[in-house]
């Protein structure tokens, strides 16, 4: 299971990155015994760590894809809302801090300003559906840009 985890992670000067499955929430997951957990729940415990019952992982960096052990910490679930509401991550990841996301927000803003080229061109372009396209150019993606 460890080579497994550790193929998935790139470690960077500040982060370790998850580069596996993630939820729609942008939090890294993997099975490990035929449960799914949480990446950053995995690297605490494989790096010695115990997780009291009823308590979370915290990322202290705010980063849902870092694995880094010395950046997770655990807390109480109402701890973990706080720095949500702090942070203003209650709502869900978005843009480029949602780890599904393929594309920045510079090329969305491109797909928009070349609204007037075929979606299926774009598409290939980006490497992306054309429904993607679409959503983008009529604003019920990426919203808020």
């Amino acid at each position: 299971m460890e080579e497994k985890f550790w193929s998935k992670v790139e470690r960077t000067n500040e982060c370790w990155l998850w580069n596996g499955p993630k939820n729609k929430h942008g939090y890294g997951r993997l099975n490990c015994k035929k449960k799914r957990t949480y990446a950053h729940r995995f690297s605490f415990l494989l790096h010695g760590r115990t997780i009291p019952e009823d308590y979370v992982i915290r990322h202290k960096c705010r980063n849902r894809n870092c694995v880094k052990p010395d950046h997770l910490e655990t807390g109480t679930r109402e701890e973990n809302i706080q720095d949500r509401v702090r942070d203003g991550t209650n709502i869900g990841p978005r843009g480029t801090k949602h780890g599904n996301n393929k594309l920045t927000e510079a090329q969305v803003l491109e797909i928009r300003e070349r609204a007037n080229e075929t979606q299926i061109k774009l598409a290939k372009e980006f490497n992306v559906a054309c429904s993607t396209i679409s959503y983008i150019i009529s604003r019920k993606k990426w919203s808020w840009l």
